[in-house]
């Protein structure tokens, strides 16, 4: 019997399934063909479906990388638009807001005075009284130029008779040509002492400012001019200033003097040279001398020609057990050409204070303790001298924020009735 495929298909299906079932010897050749043809065709659907499913990755695969490579270049243009923002920030001309390099700060005082003169115990002083407040305004304009001002409110009112009013104390600009030489011109507090340009009630003990760079310097002191400064790594540092000058009348008041700058008058200016060292941590050693040729600013009237400064003064820290021991101290003379024989007393005014004072931390914030002893001789309408004693305590509730207690004994060695009396006062920083 020859051989055909069909013979050959079934005998190898008979090979595979062998005895194993009677139904197996039922199937025909025919019928596998037909079975193996119809699983051809089906396998042949499957591929073609796998192909079309294929197809459709392959192209969905390359929308997406389309996708991908546009959201890159989105992002790099993104990338780009910022670096270009931040470029005209820095170079100023991006729009940006002016607040973004304006400062605003202040600080204020509130004081109660308790006083007795001694000869006479119906003389007494008990008053509180919203000493200052004051706000600060600053810009930067550029990394080398700035702007700083300080408008001041004393006394809590200003009307009708009361004795409050409004100062503008400082209103200056600052340029700096390198980092160790600047200048600025306006307004401006002088280089002269230790309270007169930092004198925020934070800064230092006692309720009310000392005595001596009250009358004698006296703070806070402004005027009108320009003043170039340099400062060395060293620790040294100089200041040159030429400004509006003070004009005395024939009460001989250094303090009454100041003019404030309101249509001030600018006849003879002034000439101050401050050099101070700082090179030595916790030290401070400085020394100023000022001078003004005509005092009065007038060449007629009172009889007083020109007047010179001199001020030096040392400050110094140092840690002592658990707290900080500091001392200050400050020695200020007024030498002045009076040509009045009656008013010869008014040549030389002139103070001195010594401070020693302790400071430690606690856990409800920094406590201080401070001695503190005053002589001077200051001349207004005649001479007056005192030797003054005080003593007394800051609690720092936050290293900007003050309570302060002052107890104080004026000996007035001029003869007037002595006086003695207790501060207490809040004073505050930001």
């Amino acid at each position: 019997m020859p051989f055909t495929k069909h013979t050959l298909l079934s005998i190898a299906v008979t090979t595979i399934v062998g005895t194993r079932s009677p139904i197996a010897h039922a199937i025909t050749a025919d019928q596998l063909a037909k079975q193996f043809e119809a699983y051809k065709a089906q396998q042949a659907k499957e591929l073609a479906a796998i192909r079309t499913e294929n197809a459709q990755l392959k192209e969905e695969n390359a929308s997406l990388k389309k996708q991908f490579e546009e959201t890159q270049q989105q992002v790099s243009n993104n990338a780009q638009a910022v670096d270009t923002v931040a470029e005209n920030l820095e170079s100023g001309s991006g729009k940006s807001g002016w607040w973004e390099k304006t400062t605003i700060g202040g600080y204020g005082e509130l004081h109660y005075n308790n006083h007795l003169t001694e000869s006479d115990p119906r003389q007494r002083k008990n008053e509180i009284d919203f000493h200052r407040f004051v706000l600060f305004f600053g810009h930067q304009f550029t990394d080398k130029l700035r702007f700083f001002s300080e408008l001041e409110v004393e006394h809590a009112v200003v009307a009708g008779d009361t004795d409050g009013e409004v100062e503008l104390e400082q209103a200056y600009l600052e340029y700096d040509f390198a980092d160790w030489v600047s200048t600025k011109a306006g307004l401006f507090l002088m280089p002269v002492g230790i309270l007169n340009e930092t004198h925020e009630p934070n800064t230092f003990y006692g309720v009310e400012r000392n005595q001596v760079e009250t009358k004698i310097i006296p703070t806070t002191w402004r005027e009108g001019g320009v003043v170039a400064s340099v400062h060395f790594e060293n620790g040294i540092s100089a200041d040159l200033a030429l400004t509006s000058g003070l004009k005395l009348d024939d009460g001989f008041s250094i303090r009454s003097g100041r003019g404030g700058l309101s249509k001030e008058d600018a006849s003879d200016p002034i000439i101050a040279a401050r050099v101070k060292y700082t090179g030595i941590p916790g030290l401070e050693l400085a020394s100023t001398i000022l001078h003004q040729t005509d005092m009065e600013q007038s060449e007629t009237g009172i009889p007083i020609g020109g007047g010179t400064l001199y001020e030096a003064h040392v400050i110094y820290s140092h840690s002592i057990g658990p707290g900080t021991f500091s001392g200050r101290a400050l020695l200020a003379l007024w030498d002045l050409e009076i040509n009045n024989p009656a008013a010869h007393d008014a040549e030389n005014q002139y103070g001195w204070y010594i401070e020693p004072s302790y400071r430690i931390p606690t856990t409800m914030g920094d406590i201080g303790v401070y001695g503190r002893f005053e002589q001077l001789e200051y001349f207004k309408n005649s001479l007056k001298k005192s030797n003054i004693w005080s003593t007394g305590v800051n609690w720092w509730l936050h290293k900007n924020v003050v309570l302060k207690g002052t107890y104080f004994y004026e000996d007035k060695r001029d003869g007037s009735a002595n006086v003695r009396g207790f501060d207490l006062g809040i004073g505050y920083q930001f």
